[in-house]
């Protein structure tokens, strides 16, 4: 570099980190004839690099939420009784987040939560309550691969079979690795996870007793952006329960299944199907399906969205083979309607299969306010009896109401009001007291979420 050169790049330097003032200087030197082409290319080269190396490194975020729920219900999740009386309560998440970024070379998240229903614990005593949501590091191995191990949510494309289960009050989440492989359109992750009670001194036993979760976890996702407006991805999963008569054994289900989804401005399609295979927890052979097409519309200040879920279930004739789906650890609260009468599956509908089709109706006239309308209709695929007499399949509507109100960036407060009208079958496959299906089952819930940002700082 000559010293006209050197001079000049001298009296550019305080300018460097302004990309748009070097390159107006250096047009200008350029055509002026004062420096060449190459230097000036040069030159704009040695201030790119400079800025690069000037960039923050390091960013730290840290955000909470604080969200309690207030709740009356006769009729959640299961039909209420002659003698039952509605309930209230108010039931609150308390969650910090801590999020590190290194240079795009390393992120790491550390989540901490308090859970508790108000009045659940002793004023006075000493019980504590904060438990660990999230704790995860993810290092980047090499161009668009990074691997994520520890405590974290399993979120894949609608939610239906991993979900975060954002409803429940202490979410979910699952102690694994994921192996990333980002190149451009293309998203490949590998999951894998394998659950022990403690340090084993022998052996694999894993027989929890308050609660009950896979032993092994092994998933492939894929997922590819075709066009700007349509992508395919796929789920294959490989979980494994415990036998109940020897540790070692592991009883292994497949649940394998695309979704295509075409997106655009103003519509968009989508059309999810699974197939479930291998061994149920009972070492029952397992041979079941689902499906689940639904399209959406948006029109001015209005979102029309409507679909069916249709999943298999067994027959009374069937002894050999279970073919009762199960949405494995997806969310269920998002699919069937807000008084959670079908969602732990197959229990929930005695193993006879699921037919619903379903409406959403969302009114928008500000960024602020909105309400949704939702309209499940739910009937059984299979046939179920009452000693001798055949039942009808149908189990019955439910119409769910969601107000929500957005006065800032960082708070919701949201208001829910839910009913159906259900059957004699829907009585008899829940178990529930005879006659209940004479009763309405109801809930309503207030719900206000708050989620600042605390704190957000570069260097």
């Amino acid at each position: 570099m000559n010293r006209k050169v050197l001079f000049l790049f001298i009296l550019l330097a305080p300018l460097m980190l302004s990309a748009q003032s070097v390159d107006d200087i250096l047009k200008i030197l350029t055509e002026k004839k004062v420096i060449t082409q190459d230097i000036a290319d040069s030159m704009r080269a040695e201030s790119a690099i400079s800025r690069q190396n000037t960039l923050p490194q390091n960013q730290l975020s840290i955000d909470m939420e604080y969200r309690p729920r207030a709740e009356s219900r006769r009729g959640y999740q299961q039909l209420p009784s002659d003698t039952a009386l509605p309930t209230f309560f108010v039931g609150q998440r308390t969650r910090l987040n801590i999020n590190y970024e290194y240079s795009n070379q390393l992120t790491s998240r550390f989540s901490i939560q308090d859970l508790r229903i108000w009045g659940d614990s002793n004023p006075k005593g000493l019980q504590g309550t904060i438990q660990v949501f999230e704790a995860w590091v993810e290092p980047k191995i090499v161009k668009d691969l990074w691997v994520r191990l520890g405590r974290q949510k399993l979120v894949y494309d609608n939610e239906r079979l991993f979900s975060e289960n954002n409803w429940r009050i202490g979410g979910n989440a699952h102690d694994a690795m994921i192996l990333r492989w980002e190149p451009g359109n293309l998203k490949l992750h590998l999951i894998g996870a394998f659950n022990q009670m403690g340090e084993m001194v022998s052996g694999t036993n894993y027989a929890p007793t308050s609660f009950t979760n896979y032993k092994s976890l092994l998933a492939i996702w894929a997922s590819y952006k075709l066009t700007d407006q349509l992508t395919i991805s796929s789920m294959n999963s490989m979980d494994g329960t415990q036998a109940k008569d020897y540790a070692e054994k592991i009883y292994q289900r497949f649940t394998n299944g695309l979704r295509v989804v075409q997106k655009s401005d103003d519509y968009t399609l989508s059309i999810t199907g699974y197939w479930q295979h291998g061994k149920n927890a009972k070492g029952t052979k397992l041979n079941a399906w689902y499906l689940n097409p639904e399209g959406q519309y948006k029109y001015s200040q209005f979102n029309f969205r409507a679909g069916a879920e249709l999943m298999s279930g067994t027959s009374t004739k069937t002894k050999t083979v279970d073919n009762s789906f199960s949405t494995l650890y997806g969310s269920g609260h998002a699919f069937n309607g807000y008084l959670d009468l079908l969602t732990k599956f197959p229990s929930d509908n005695a193993n006879k299969g699921l037919l619903n089709p379903y409406a959403y109706i969302t009114w928008q006239p500000s960024k602020k306010f909105e309400i949704m309308t939702t309209l499940h209709y739910f009937s059984i695929l299979e046939d179920v009896y009452k000693g001798t007499e055949t039942m009808d399949k149908s189990l019955g509507l439910e119409n769910d109401w969601i107000i929500n109100w957005k006065p800032n960036s960082f708070t919701k407060l949201e208001l829910g009001i839910c009913y159906a009208d259900v059957t004699s079958t829907m009585e008899l496959i829940k178990g529930a007291q005879i006659d209940a299906s004479d009763k309405t089952p109801w809930f309503i819930y207030t719900m206000l979420t708050i989620k600042p940002t605390l704190l957000k700082i570069k260097w």
